[in-house]
């Protein structure tokens, strides 16, 4: 009698705890997705730093093809979101309410993933981490300031004119940067340097890339914002964007080297590729969570800490040189940043995420 009595004992205690670890979960659950100001504030932080760790392991890596990069970094996202959008699907929940919209975004994550990212690898690979950050951040900022008013009739105000002017003059101060020494580099299958790759040995260029891949991720984020408005979920359009951009990527790589060369990549330059795609992602989930409580404004102070930790990074990290074009390219993108962010917006809307990260996922 005892003997059952301690035992019905035991499963009362057992019941108890499980009851206590699912209560745990769910409060966890529901402080991410409705997260308070505190929690806010720590994830919008944890996000700039996430994005600077991802940004210092694509600069290592510039001694590998930008396209393999590329290819490599997106597959974090891809095995997460696979099975998360496996389950969502399975318990009954919509993934996309409008389907249509599919098929003209796919070609958009393509620009986001082949110009975005590649052109981005290209020019850290050039210019450095220094000047390529607020180059392609500020290119992002006046292509989404001019998309959001074509696409989505977001108004453009005189303070949004003064910072795009301002960020526009960093970047052709910032151009005239460079961040690296050139070397030679081969796309054969001879073993990796693991040094510095002047990619097509000049800076000019390199600028034009940061520019393009910022002016990418614009408009991918730009569409991504629009078709969120209509129905898809941020992480089916994640996925979405991740997968068409691994295969399309993987072709390149296959067409312009060939498989072969990957054999030869050094474990570290993997490490730093699959790193990257890692505190991509991680960067991602935890600005989505800061938005969903702080105003827009404070995404775009975010942004300037992102330039400045670049920064220090570039020349800490990389021995980047500390030039006074740089110093002043980063001063008036850190002004320009700072005048957008100073301006008045109303209630924060969760589907701005997009425009102010310029990581395509």
């Amino acid at each position: 009698m005892s003997s059952d009595s301690s035992i019905d004992q035991n499963d009362f205690a057992v019941e108890d705890a499980n009851t206590a670890a699912v209560a745990w979960w769910e409060r966890l659950g529901s402080g991410m997705i409705s997260p308070g100001i505190g929690f806010g504030i720590v994830a919008g932080i944890a996000s700039a730093v996430l994005y600077t760790l991802a940004n210092i392991s694509l600069r290592n890596a510039i001694s590998v093809d930008p396209f393999i990069v590329s290819t490599f970094k997106a597959a974090p996202t891809v095995l997460v979101l696979t099975p998360y959008l496996a389950a969502v699907k399975v318990s009954g929940r919509p993934i996309a309410t409008s389907r249509q919209w599919i098929p003209i975004f796919i070609p958009i994550a393509l620009v986001g993933q082949v110009i975005g990212n590649g052109a981005f690898q290209v020019a850290l690979g050039s210019i450095g981490l220094a000047a390529s950050v607020p180059i392609t951040l500020g290119s992002l900022l006046i292509g989404s300031a001019i998309l959001g008013r074509i696409l989505l009739r977001e108004p453009v105000r005189a303070r949004t004119l003064v910072s795009i002017a301002t960020l526009i003059i960093a970047v052709i101060v910032l151009s005239q940067s460079r961040g690296v020494e050139p070397v030679e580099w081969s796309s054969s299958s001879a073993e990796v340097s693991e040094e510095p790759v002047d990619w097509l040995h000049s800076p000019i260029v390199g600028a034009l890339c940061a520019v393009s891949s910022g002016l990418a991720y614009a408009v991918f984020s730009t569409t991504m914002r629009f078709t969120m408005k209509r129905g898809m979920l941020a992480s089916m359009a994640m996925w979405i964007s991740a997968v068409s951009g691994m295969l399309a990527l993987a072709g390149i790589v296959a067409v312009r080297t060939g498989w072969s060369p990957i054999a030869d990549i050094p474990p570290a330059m993997w490490q730093s590729m699959i790193l990257a795609g890692i505190f991509n992602f991680t960067a991602f989930v935890a600005i989505s969570t800061a938005l969903k409580v702080l105003p827009v404004v404070a995404v775009h102070l975010i942004n300037a800490s992102q330039v400045a930790m670049a920064s220090v990074a570039g020349v800490l990290v990389f021995d980047e040189p500390v030039t006074k074009l740089l110093v002043l390219g980063i001063s008036l993108t850190l002004a320009g940043l700072t005048i957008l962010a100073t301006r008045r917006r109303p209630a924060p809307d969760p589907s701005t995420t997009f425009q102010s990260t310029f990581r395509s996922e």
